[in-house]
């Protein structure tokens, strides 16, 4: 049986910790908000702002989205991105990337404020990741996908996982997240030959598709018994938003009786929407802790003179 594998159970949890912490921090007059910087009209990144603003609103969450043509300068991204990094009314910051090719995304990487990194993509962010820091940000989709896993209480422990890209906002740290559950994990990307793909598909348990590659896995790449995270998003032949995995494909064939999987949309984009939110929270918390330090520090000061 080919079964969907639901995201509403997760999702619920978190949008009710987003929730009641938006109210406390109303009590205390903080208002959270994330600014989104995007270049470019890309079908996936735009889907995900849209998302992002839309689930924002409904939260409380105040969101500033700064958009730009594919054709704009480096200079102007970059006057924005300093901008929000000194806004201290700003808490997190998300680059949609990849940026147009004229742009160096990697500088912007490197000039995002780590307190702020809510996408977790600085190299702070990363290397807590590596060392398994427990409140640390983590890329959202990557915990988005391990959120899934634990709500359905999947143990990874003793798994083979195959993870399909090698982004760092997704295929690198889903693999160390899993690695830390001590599952087994191949990475496949671009440079890996196609025989060997689909070796190292058919060999897992469980596979994260993080390619980009609209509807390009079907059947050749799976067996029974399989569960798959599809992390694709991207406007098929159909004008419709789609995966990596071509399910289609897949029910047409009649090869594979027995699989569980992501859908798209409505699979992990949501969670990952919702992990995204509550990594603001994480960092309207911390904002507001350094500050009542500090406001401890001056008063402390103040009587010693």
């Amino acid at each position: 049986m080919l079964r969907e594998l639901t995201v509403d159970g997760v999702k619920r949890e978190i949008d009710k910790y987003i929730r009641e912490s938006v109210r406390s921090f109303a009590a205390q007059d903080i208002v959270p908000k994330l600014a989104v910087i995007r270049a470019g009209d890309d079908d996936g990144q735009t889907f995900y702002e849209n998302a992002i603003i839309r689930q924002s609103r409904n939260f409380g969450i105040e969101t500033q989205s700064i958009n730009f043509s594919h054709n704009t300068s480096q200079a102007l991204l970059e006057v924005a991105l300093r901008a929000v990094n000194e806004d201290e009314s700003v808490h997190g910051v998300i680059l949609l990337r990849p940026f147009p090719e004229n742009i160096d995304g990697e500088r912007l990487r490197t000039m995002l404020n780590p307190e702020k990194d809510v996408d977790a993509i600085t190299d702070i962010s990363m290397a807590e990741l590596f060392v398994g820091k427990d409140d640390a940000f983590f890329a959202c989709t990557a915990e988005a996908c391990m959120e899934i896993v634990r709500y359905h209480g999947i143990d990874l422990a003793g798994k083979r996982v195959t993870v399909l890209g090698r982004s760092i906002t997704v295929g690198k740290p889903i693999a160390m997240m899993m690695l830390s559950k001590n599952a087994t994990v191949t990475i496949c990307h671009s440079g890996t030959p196609q025989k060997d793909t689909i070796k190292a598909c058919r060999d897992a348990d469980l596979i994260v598709l993080a390619t980009g590659l609209t509807g390009k896995f079907g059947s050749q790449y799976f067996r029974d018994g399989q569960i798959i995270l599809d992390v694709g998003t991207g406007k098929g032949a159909d004008g419709k938003m789609h995966g990596d995995l071509n399910i289609e494909e897949i029910k047409a064939s009649g090869k594979i009786s027995d699989l569980t999987y992501t859908p798209v949309p409505g699979g992990i984009g949501r969670v990952t929407t919702s992990i995204l939110l509550r990594n603001i929270i994480k960092a309207a918390g911390r904002a507001a802790d350094l500050k009542r330090a500090k406001r401890t520090e001056i008063m402390s000061l103040m009587e010693m003179m």
